[in-house]
């Protein structure tokens, strides 16, 4: 357990053992977003995939697009709904931005035909709780709960 300074503020961070895995939670200010997206993208490793869980209106795009910003990219970056995948270009980096909440099965996921792992890719996938647990190997997993209109709850 510990306490971390942020933008001037003090946030709460949780840090248990879980099988190995650090479990990072996180009281999360919509005024300190911008620079917990900062402080994330330094903890990147490359190549990553990110999947993020949480409710309608949690902040998952919020949260990746101050990622995708902070990872150089400075288009407007917008959830990927109805094209499903978005990628991005940053220098030999690319970044995609995958949301999976039309997907009805796993299959479907398969046929997007992504380039997981490869080198020089970042993914960050909306919804990845909607794949199979076993299919997550190697995902870092950020869960998003409500707390209140401006508060969130994030464990990664």
């Amino acid at each position: 357990n510990g306490i971390r300074l942020l933008n001037g503020r003090s946030l709460l961070i949780l840090t248990n053992d879980l099988k190995g895995l650090k479990l990072n939670e996180i009281e999360l200010k919509e005024s300190d977003l911008d620079e917990f997206a900062k402080d994330f993208v330094t903890k990147l490793s490359i190549p990553s995939v990110v999947g993020f869980n949480g409710s309608l209106g949690a902040g998952k795009t919020s949260i990746i697009k101050k990622i995708i910003y902070h990872l150089g990219i400075e288009d407007n970056v917008t959830s990927p709904t109805f094209n499903i995948v978005k990628n991005y270009l940053k220098e030999d980096l690319c970044i995609y931005h995958v949301d999976l909440y039309r997907l009805s099965s796993f299959q479907e996921f398969i046929d997007l035909d992504l380039p997981l792992f490869e080198e020089k890719t970042l993914f960050f996938v909306e919804w990845s709780n909607q794949l199979p647990d076993t299919n997550l190997n190697n995902w870092t997993i950020v869960d998003i709960d409500i707390i209140d209109d401006s508060t969130r709850m994030v464990r990664f």
